[in-house]
């Protein structure tokens, strides 16, 4: 039995994020990885035709540009072969059929001169939202990048002020109240009612008002950007980094069990394979619960804490994604300005939103459905051959339909008599003739590459009130701890949730602190 400082279970983004930290620290990290590939949620690969690179799950890189820690260890990651391109102007296009469409620039005052084509006043309500950023930016990154304070905390701190009983009330609202409240035009509405909702947040969750403050104004201070190469290469350079730091990253290795010692301290996994590997200080997972605390033996883990995992609320939608090897990128009718961006964000209007968010909730099809339309290839030419270019579009829909159709049964047309004619409204050259191949993934499909993507929802549990931060994943046991002794958790299941964060290194400093190697910060 080999034996390693930390056994890492997982092997997407924030497990591998967290071995990079805890290897440059000296500790010798195993990470294991059941796929063939990389990256979990932070993966590509050649899905319709040979040479067209496709990211299966997350695209654009944002959030990981705000983790400080993360920041700190890029330049060495690029030494290993990650390359970021950034869109330093043109980030995500809002097509229209009837203007110009808005388009969200990383200059602020360029995005707000996109939306005063449509309403000066929302322009300037805008700015007012984006300025009011900088002044809760610190506590934002603080909180993103450390375990969830209670949110007693946060509401002691705003209470006795004026403006921070504001920013309570707006907390306090959905994002249709939020929307409805702050802007006027109904193109206007519609987009920030889309950025709101983008989580997975539906319309009428109380509760989450603040999404739009924290998603908008990010873009703006920190920018977007894909790796060249496809969305894998940023955990390909981390595997790099820590093999350089004395680690090991296994593919094909999955995890059956973990074990833990007559004292209830985690000791190390099993694999399928019948392979065992000891870990003298910490077992990290990077599963989602319930395959996590399913390879635990009998009397582990108490009545109690079973009752948390059997509530664990995996996700509440799932998507519909068309990946498309192509001729030509779309060609927006609203203009060059659009077709600068390689992210589209196609919704129709507030009340489609709001219907398609119903039709979800009662296991209706949307039949006008918003779109995320992404051709990467516009920016890195690598990820396609010479001249051609991918494509992805994707929307959300329902786990079950309530005819009990199935959704491979379905997802063809889908795509082909829903969403594609939706597109050609505003993109009329995205006909038959320009796709050169395609490939479809549906929420059986995606569980089936990604056990973890529980019905094919790829939030890491639902983005509910109840299990998100100080809750995420149980009541209790936010603090990146599990509930045996030097068992630890990480990935989208843990604050602050699903995205590309690079949030395994808060996971890293909790298991520094704790074999005194680190002073907390936060």
């Amino acid at each position: 039995m080999e034996t390693y400082d930390v056994v890492i279970a997982g092997g997407g983004h924030n497990g591998l994020m967290c071995g990079a930290v805890l290897a440059k620290e000296g500790l010798k990290v195993l990470v294991l990885e059941r796929h063939v590939r990389l990256g979990g949620g932070c993966t590509t690969a050649e899905v319709t035709l040979p040479g067209f690179k496709h990211d299966l799950y997350g695209s654009s890189h944002v959030w990981i540009h705000c983790n400080p820690e993360f920041r700190a260890m890029l330049p060495e990651l690029e030494r290993f072969g990650l390359k970021y391109i950034w869109a330093n102007n043109h980030i995500t296009g809002h097509p229209d059929k009837v203007g110009k469409g808005i388009v969200v620039y990383r200059d602020v005052d360029r995005t707000c001169a996109s939306i005063a084509q449509y309403s000066e006043k929302d322009a300037k309500r805008y700015r007012e939202i984006y300025s009011g950023f900088a002044e809760i930016e610190d506590g934002f990154l603080t909180g993103m990048f450390s375990p969830p304070n209670p949110p007693s905390l946060m509401q002691s701190m705003l209470e006795s002020t004026d403006d921070g009983q504001e920013w309570l009330r707006n907390y306090a609202m959905s994002p249709h109240d939020f929307t409805m409240e702050n802007f006027e035009h109904p193109v206007v509405r519609t987009m920030i009612m889309g950025w709101a909702t983008a989580p997975g947040i539906r319309p009428d969750q109380e509760g989450r008002g603040e999404m739009f403050y924290i998603m908008i104004p990010a873009i703006h201070s920190y920018g977007e950007s894909i790796p060249e190469g496809g969305s894998i290469e940023l955990p390909n350079a981390l595997a790099r980094y820590i093999e350089h730091y004395g680690g090991t990253v296994l593919l094909e290795a999955e995890v059956s069990k973990f074990t833990v010692d007559e004292k209830g301290v985690a000791t190390g996994v099993e694999l399928s394979d019948g392979r065992s590997f000891r870990a003298r200080k910490a077992v990290v997972t990077g599963l989602n619960p319930k395959l996590t605390y399913a390879m635990f033996d009998d009397g582990v883990l108490t009545p109690s804490f079973q009752k948390k995992v059997d509530g664990y609320l995996p996700g509440d939608f799932t998507i519909v994604r068309a990946h498309f090897a192509i001729k030509e990128p779309p060609k927006y009718t609203c203009g060059d300005e659009v077709n600068h961006t390689p992210f589209q964000r196609i919704y129709g209007s507030v009340e489609s939103i709001t219907k398609q968010w119903a039709d979800i909730s009662v296991g209706e099809l949307p039949l006008d459905p918003f779109l995320w339309v992404a051709c990467w290839t516009t920016k890195d030419p690598t990820r396609a051959p010479a001249g051609k270019h991918t494509l992805i579009m994707d929307t959300f829909v329902p786990i079950d339909l309530a005819d009990g159709r199935r959704w491979d049964a379905v997802a063809d047309d889908y795509i082909w008599k829903v969403q594609l004619p939706k597109l050609r409204e505003y993109a009329p050259n995205m006909t038959e003739s320009n796709i050169l191949g395609s490939f479809i993934q549906t929420g059986p499909s995606i569980e089936a590459d990604n056990p973890c993507f529980v019905n094919g929802s790829t939030t890491g549990g639902a983005m509910r009130m109840f299990q998100s931060g100080y809750f995420r994943p149980f009541p209790g046991y936010s603090q990146y701890r599990g509930p045996v002794d030097r068992l630890y958790m990480t990935g989208p299941y843990t604050h602050p949730g699903g995205a590309i964060s690079g949030a395994g290194t808060v996971t890293a400093n909790v298991i520094l602190e704790d074999l005194g190697l680190r002073k907390p910060e936060f």
